[in-house]
């Protein structure tokens, strides 16, 4: 099927938006403003691991990163890359990333290890008041550093 050129323009927009979603995601959680993060979810987004914990609603994904804040400083930096998105309608987008992770418990510096690569399953939803927001983000890890630490954000704990 091919689309017009307003229909290009318009995927195109919502790609750059979706990027910065992801970027915003990213740059919270690194620079110590986790407790922003749920409002980039819609108020039932879920954020889950494949097989594992999932927290629903904001309320919950507070918590979560809360409790996350409550273990003490961390340095984290997310690289997030290879957005492929399919379009599904005119408000809801599936898409795919993969996270580069370099995280360490403590204030910098660190040794440059990565700690794992991970597939990111999203559903991006477009709200009432223009904005994209997740709706499920679903987490697999395809490769983790042999040292890596115990998983620190605790989903479905709260």
């Amino acid at each position: 099927m091919s689309l017009s050129l307003d229909q290009r323009l318009q995927r195109a927009l919502i790609r750059s938006e979706i990027e910065a979603l992801n970027a915003e995601f990213a740059f919270l959680i690194d620079h110590d403003r986790s407790d922003e993060v749920p409002e980039l979810f819609t108020e039932d987004g879920s954020y889950g691991r494949e097989g594992g914990g999932r927290s629903t609603g904001r309320e919950a994904l507070r918590a979560v990163y809360a409790m996350r804040a409550a273990r003490g400083a961390r340095t984290a930096r997310h690289l997030f890359t290879n957005l492929r998105l399919e379009f599904i309608s005119k408000r809801e987008v599936h898409g795919h990333t993969i996270l580069l992770l370099f995280a360490e418990d403590g204030a910098p510096p660190h040794p440059a290890e990565a700690n794992l690569v991970s597939d990111y399953q999203d559903i991006y939803r477009l709200g009432d008041d223009g904005r994209w927001r997740y709706a499920s983000r679903t987490v697999s890890h395809q490769f983790k550093h042999p040292g890596n630490k115990p998983i620190v954000l605790p989903l479905g704990k709260a």
